[in-house]
C-alpha cells in the first residue's frame, strides 16, 4: 500500500492556438499572453492500494488535481482526460466522481467488484471536523465518464451564479483490474476568465496542457499483497 503524495505533473497552462484562430466576434476579449502568467495544472497522485475484485488482485488509485489560475482571473470550466497506455488491455472497472454538485458533502466506498459508491445528505455533514475527517465536498459541479475503457475523462464547472471559479484539490478515483507498472498521459482543456473593472468588458481565454505537445506522461504502480487491511472507506481513513 502507498499513501505517499506522489506529485505527478506541475506545469504551466498555455494559450490554446487554435481556440484563438476559431474565435469570431464575441462581446469578450481575450485575455493578454502576460496576463495568463500563473496558470498550472497540478496533478498529485495521492493513494495507490491494492484490492480485491472478484477474488483477483486489482487497484485503486487516488489523484488530486488543481487548476490554479493567473492571480484576478478564474477558470469557468476545464476538463482532463486521463488515457491509460500501458498495459495495454488495462480497462478501467470504475470511476469517481461520475456526477456530483458543488459544496455537496459525499462519502466514497467501495465493493468487492471494484465499483464505488457515494452516499449523499450524511447526517451530521454541517460539522466541521468531521467533513475534515470523513467526507469530500467539491467546490464545482463535476462529471465523470469513461467506465470498461482505458479512458477517463473529468469535466469541471463553475457555478454560473456564484462564478467563483472551480476551487481546488479535486480528488479523482479509479478502480483497475490489473497491478504492476502502468502508464498513460493526460490532456486538459480549459476556458479562464478575467473579470472586467467598471465599464470594461470581461476577458477570456482557452487554455491547453501543452502546445505543440498537448499531453503529459504519467506512471504509477500497484503492488500486489495483502489487502486484509482494506478500509471501504479507502481514502477517507487515513
Amino acid at each position: 500500500m502507498r499513501d505517499e503524495t506522489e506529485l505527478l505533473i506541475d506545469i504551466p497552462l498555455v494559450p490554446d492556438p487554435d481556440a484563438d484562430e476559431e474565435m469570431g466576434p464575441t462581446d469578450a476579449e481575450a485575455i493578454a499572453d502576460e496576463d495568463l502568467q500563473g496558470s498550472r495544472l497540478l496533478l498529485v497522485r495521492r493513494t495507490v492500494k491494492p484490492i480485491q475484485i472478484d477474488g483477483e488482485f486489482g487497484g485503486i488509485v487516488e489523484f488530486l488535481c488543481t487548476f490554479q489560475p493567473a492571480f484576478g482571473s478564474r477558470f469557468q470550466w476545464a476538463s482532463l482526460t486521463l488515457r491509460l497506455n500501458v498495459p495495454e488491455d488495462i480497462k478501467i472497472i470504475d470511476m469517481a466522481p461520475r456526477s456530483v454538485k458543488e459544496q455537496e458533502p459525499v462519502q466514497f466506498t467501495i465493493d468487492d467488484k471494484g465499483k464505488i459508491g457515494l452516499k449523499y445528505n450524511i447526517a451530521n455533514a454541517n460539522v466541521e471536523t468531521e467533513i475534515k475527517k470523513t467526507f469530500t465536498v467539491y467546490a464545482c459541479t463535476v462529471q465523470g465518464s469513461g467506465i470498461g475503457t482505458n479512458l477517463a475523462r473529468w469535466d469541471f464547472r463553475e457555478n454560473s451564479h456564484r462564478q467563483d471559479g472551480l476551487g481546488v484539490e479535486h480528488p479523482l478515483v479509479i478502480t483497475l483490474s490489473t497491478t504492476g507498472r502502468i502508464t498513460g498521459s493526460v490532456n486538459v482543456n480549459a476556458r479562464l476568465i478575467r473579470p472586467g473593472l467598471s465599464g470594461k468588458l470581461t476577458a477570456i481565454r482557452d487554455m491547453i496542457l501543452g502546445y505543440p505537445k498537448r499531453s503529459y506522461e504519467i506512471e504509477f504502480e500497484i503492488q500486489k499483497e495483502s489487502t486484509s487491511r482494506w478500509s471501504p472507506y479507502f481514502f477517507l481513513n487515513r
